[in-house]
C-alpha cells in the first residue's frame, strides 16, 4: 500500500497595507491639523472623507489579516441598536441618519486604527502626528490671545476666541469648542512623557518644552474639566505606579462617588454658575435610563428631553441607549483600560530577559495609551463627548496595542476575549451606580 503523503497547509501570508495606512496618515493629519481649512478657498474640500475611503477600500483589499476583535464585534451592532432604539421612541429616521453618522464617524474610523497600526513604527508616526497638532493648536491659541482686541482674538482659518468671562482658545472643526481642544491636550501629555523618557538631551529638553507648552495651551482652553482632566490624570498616573491593585480599585469606584458630591457642594465647581443644573440633567439621566431600561431614550434624544446636554459621557449614554448600548460602549473602554492595567502591572518590575518576548517599547507605548485614555475618560465625565473622534482614533490605537502585544505573548489572550468584553460591560456600570447613589446623597 502506497504511503499517502500529505501536502502541508499553506499559510496565508501577512500583508501590512502600507498604501492603507499611508492613507490613514493622511486621514490622521486632515483631522487633527486640519490644513486644508487654514484657508477659505479650501476649507469645504472634502480631504477627510476621500483619506478615509482610500485607506478602509484599500485595508479591506490588501490587509490580512484582518482583525476583528470583540470590540469590533459589538460595535458593529451598534447602529442597528440605534436604529432600533430610534424606532421605539417614535423617531425612526432620526435614528437611521444617527447610525449611518456613527458607522462612519466613529465605527470605520475604530476599524482603521485598530487594524492599520501594525508596528511600533507605525504608531510612533501617529504619535507625532498627534504632538504635532497640539503644538499647532497652541501656538494659534497663543496667537489669539495676542491678537486679542477686547472682543476677539483671530487665529489660523478664522479661529478665535471671544470676550467673555475669559478667553477661551479655539482652533478648526469640531476643536471649536474649547473642551475638545482641552480634551486633546489632555491625551498628548503622555505622548509627551514617553518621547521624553525614549530620547537623548536634545530629545529631552524638546519634549520638556512640550510638556510646558501643553499645560499652557491647556490653561489658555478655560476648560475646568480639562483642568480636572490633568490633575486626575497624574494622580491616576501616581496610584497605579505607586499603589497596589486593590486601592487602586478602591480609588476608581469612589473617584465618581467623591467628584458628584464635590460638585453637588460646590467643592469643584464653585466658579461655575451652572454647577447645579450639571447634576439636574445628570439626574435626569437617570431616569431616562429607569424610564427606558433596555434601548435608552434614542441617540440625540437626551437635549429634547431635558433641554441640555448631560455634561456627562457616561450618563449620556446610559440614557440615550439604555442597558444594552451603554454595556457595549462602557465594556469596549473598560476591556482596553483593564488590559493596560494588567499588562502594566505584570510587567513593571521584571527585566527585559522576563518580558515574554514583548519589547519594551511595545510595553511603553501600551502604557502611554492607557494613560492618554485615562485622560479622556475622566474628561468625559464633564462633559457629553461620548463618540467624539478622538476617543475612537486613541481606542483604535490602544486596540492595535493590545493585539500587537497578545501576538507576542498569546497566553495573554484573554484580555481581549469576548469573556472578558463580557465582565467588563459590567465594571463599566459602577460609574453610573455610584454618580446615582452621589446625586441621592447630595441633591
Amino acid at each position: 500500500m502506497e504511503e499517502i503523503r500529505r501536502r502541508p497547509i499553506a499559510v496565508p501570508k501577512e500583508r501590512d497595507a502600507t498604501l492603507a495606512f499611508f492613507f490613514l496618515v493622511l486621514y490622521t493629519i486632515s483631522v487633527l491639523i486640519r490644513p486644508h481649512e487654514f484657508s477659505i478657498e479650501t476649507s469645504n474640500y472634502i480631504f477627510i472623507k476621500v483619506f478615509a475611503i482610500l485607506s478602509f477600500l484599500l485595508a479591506l483589499v490588501s490587509l490580512r489579516p484582518i482583525q476583528l476583535g470583540s470590540q469590533h464585534i459589538y460595535f458593529l451592532v451598534f447602529p442597528v441598536l440605534i436604529i432600533v432604539s430610534g424606532f421605539l421612541n417614535g423617531w425612526g429616521m432620526g435614528g437611521i441618519d444617527q447610525a449611518e453618522r456613527f458607522f462612519i464617524s466613529s465605527l470605520i474610523p475604530f476599524f482603521l486604527f485598530s487594524n492599520l497600526t501594525r508596528t511600533a513604527n507605525r504608531q510612533h508616526i501617529l504619535f507625532y502626528v498627534c504632538i504635532s497638532a497640539a503644538l499647532i493648536m497652541v501656538l494659534n491659541g497663543h496667537n489669539q490671545q495676542q491678537s486679542f482686541d477686547g472682543r476677539f482674538g483671530y487665529g489660523i482659518g478664522g479661529s478665535l476666541t471671544v470676550a467673555g468671562e475669559e478667553m477661551r482658545i479655539t482652533y478648526l472643526g469640531f476643536f471649536g469648542d474649547p473642551n475638545d481642544l482641552g480634551m486633546f491636550l489632555v491625551m498628548n501629555v503622555p505622548i509627551a512623557f514617553y518621547f521624553l523618557k525614549r530620547g537623548n538631551a536634545f530629545s529631552k529638553l524638546f519634549f520638556i518644552g512640550v510638556l510646558a507648552a501643553l499645560v499652557y495651551g491647556i490653561y489658555m482652553t478655560g476648560s475646568r474639566g480639562t483642568l480636572l482632566g490633568i490633575f486626575g490624570l497624574c494622580a491616576i498616573y501616581f496610584l497605579v505606579n505607586n499603589a497596589g491593585a486593590k486601592f487602586v480599585l478602591f480609588s476608581v469606584i469612589m473617584a465618581p462617588l467623591v467628584a458628584t458630591l464635590l460638585a453637588s457642594f460646590g467643592g469643584l465647581t464653585s466658579a461655575d454658575s451652572s454647577a447645579m443644573g450639571r447634576l439636574d440633567a445628570w439626574y435626569d439621566g437617570i431616569h431616562m435610563l429607569l424610564g427606558n431600561p433596555i434601548l435608552g431614550v434614542g441617540m440625540s434624544n437626551f437635549m429634547d428631553l431635558h433641554g441640555k446636554v448631560a455634561h456627562n459621557s457616561y450618563i449620556h449614554v446610559a440614557a440615550e441607549l439604555g442597558i444594552i448600548g451603554y454595556s457595549i460602549w462602557g465594556g469596549a473602554l473598560m476591556l482596553n483600560m483593564i488590559a493596560g492595567y494588567v499588562l502594566i502591572k505584570k510587567f513593571e518590575k521584571r527585566g527585559q530577559d522576563e518580558q515574554s518576548d514583548i519589547s519594551t517599547q511595545e510595553l511603553g507605548i501600551n502604557k502611554t495609551l492607557f494613560f492618554s485614555m485615562v485622560g479622556f475618560m475622566i474628561t468625559a465625565f464633564f462633559l457629553s463627548r461620548q463618540f467624539t473622534l478622538l476617543m475612537f482614533i486613541f481606542l483604535g490605537m490602544q486596540t492595535a496595542s493590545n493585539y500587537r502585544i497578545v501576538k507576542l505573548s498569546p497566553e495573554l489572550s484573554y484580555l481581549m476575549s469576548f469573556k472578558q468584553f463580557a465582565y467588563c460591560a459590567m465594571y463599566s456600570w459602577v460609574a453610573i451606580i455610584m454618580v446615582y447613589i452621589a446625586l441621592k446623597i447630595g441633591l
